[in-house]
C-alpha cells in the first residue's frame, strides 16, 4: 500500500515539475519578448526619423528666411539702381555684380529648398508607415501578453490543485517511506521508483533477478533494482 502511494506521489511530483517547467518556458515560447524587441526597434526608428524630420523642418525654415532676405536685398538693390538714387557707373557695376551673386545664391538655395521639401515629404510618409506598424505591434503584444497571462494562470491553478493532492497524499505515508522517496528522487531527477512490468525494471530496462521477484509481492518490503538502485514497485 505504501509503495502504491509513493508511486502516486511520484506521478504527482513529475506532473508538478512538468507544469513548473512550462511556467518557466512559457514567456520565451509565447513570442512576447520577440514582439517587444520588434516594437522597441520600430519605436527607436520612429524617434530617429522624427528627430530628422524636426531638423529638416528647422533647416527649411532657415533657408526660406534666407531666401526672403535675398529677395528683399535684391529688391533694394534694384530700387537703388533703377530708381535714380545711384548714378556713379562704378557703383552701379558693383551693385550689378552683387545682384548677380544674389541671384546665383538664390538659385542654389531654391534647389536646396526643393530637396529639403522632398526629404520632409519622404520622412512624413515613412513616419506614417512606421506609426501603423507600431500600432499593429502594440496590438499584437497586448494579445500575446493576455494569452501568456491566461496560460500561466491555468498552469498555476493546476499546480495548486496538484499540490493539494500531494499534501493529502503525504499525510497517508509513513515517514520512513517518504524520507527514502525524497532521497532517491533527488538522486534520480524525480524518478525514485521504477515500475516492474514483465519482470523488467522500468527505470533501466534490466530484468529483475529471481531472488528479488518474490520480495516484490511483500507489501512491507522495499526492493531496490540491483542495476540502477531505484525502488521497485509492482502494480496491478
Amino acid at each position: 500500500m505504501q509503495l502504491k502511494l509513493l508511486w502516486e506521489l511520484q506521478e504527482l511530483d513529475l506532473s508538478i515539475k512538468g507544469l513548473q517547467l512550462k511556467i518557466e518556458e512559457a514567456p520565451g515560447l509565447s513570442g512576447v519578448q520577440e514582439v517587444k524587441e520588434d516594437l522597441e526597434n520600430l519605436e527607436n526608428n520612429y524617434a530617429e526619423k522624427e528627430n530628422r524630420l524636426k531638423s529638416a523642418r528647422k533647416e527649411l525654415k532657415q533657408m526660406e528666411f534666407e531666401e526672403q532676405s535675398i529677395v528683399e536685398t535684391s529688391n533694394e538693390l534694384k530700387d537703388n539702381m533703377y530708381g535714380g538714387k545711384v548714378s556713379n557707373v562704378k557703383e552701379l557695376e558693383q551693385m550689378q555684380r552683387r545682384l548677380d551673386n544674389l541671384a546665383d545664391n538664390k538659385k542654389q538655395l531654391e534647389e536646396k529648398i526643393i530637396n529639403s521639401m522632398e526629404l520632409i515629404e519622404s520622412l512624413e510618409e515613412e513616419l506614417g508607415e512606421l506609426g501603423e506598424k507600431i500600432s499593429r505591434a502594440r496590438e499584437d503584444l497586448e494579445i500575446k501578453e493576455k494569452q501568456l497571462a491566461d496560460e500561466l494562470d491555468q498552469y498555476n491553478r493546476e499546480v495548486e490543485r496538484l499540490q493539494v493532492q500531494r499534501d493529502e497524499l503525504t499525510e497517508k505515508l509513513d515517514q520512513k517511506y517518504l524520507e527514502k522517496y525524497l532521497l532517491l528522487a533527488q538522486k534520480y531527477q524525480g524518478k525514485a521508483l521504477a515500475r516492474v512490468v514483465d519482470e523488467i525494471c522500468g527505470g533501466c530496462r534490466v530484468f529483475i533477478s529471481s531472488a528479488q521477484r518474490g520480495h516484490l509481492y511483500n507489501p512491507s518490503s522495499m526492493v531496490y533494482c540491483e542495476n540502477c538502485g531505484r525502488l521497485l514497485v509492482k502494480l496491478d
